[in-house]
C-alpha cells in the first residue's frame, strides 16, 4: 500500500466516525404519530419540494449516463 492509500483510508475513518458521533449525540424529538394519505403525501411533497425533485432527478441522470459512459469498452480500430 502507498501513502495516498493510508491517507484515504484514515479519511474515511475520520469521516465515519464523525457521521457516527453525529448521529448517536443528536437528539430525536419523538413526533406524534399521523396517518395521512398517499395523495396527500404526493400532493404536499411535489407542491413543496417539486423544483428539488426535478434538480435532483437530472443530477442523477448526469451520473448515470457519466457511469455508462466511463464504463463503456473503446472500440479499437
Amino acid at each position: 500500500m502507498n501513502r495516498q492509500q493510508y491517507i484515504a483510508g484514515m479519511a474515511v475513518l475520520f469521516l465515519s466516525m464523525m457521521l457516527i458521533g453525529s448521529l448517536v449525540v443528536a437528539t430525536w424529538p419523538a413526533g406524534e404519530i399521523t396517518n395521512i394519505g398517499l395523495e396527500k403525501l404526493g400532493l404536499t411533497t411535489f407542491e413543496t419540494y417539486g423544483i428539488t425533485f426535478i434538480i435532483v432527478g437530472l443530477v442523477m441522470f448526469a451520473a448515470m449516463l457519466g457511469g455508462i459512459f466511463m464504463a463503456r469498452e473503446d472500440e479499437e480500430q
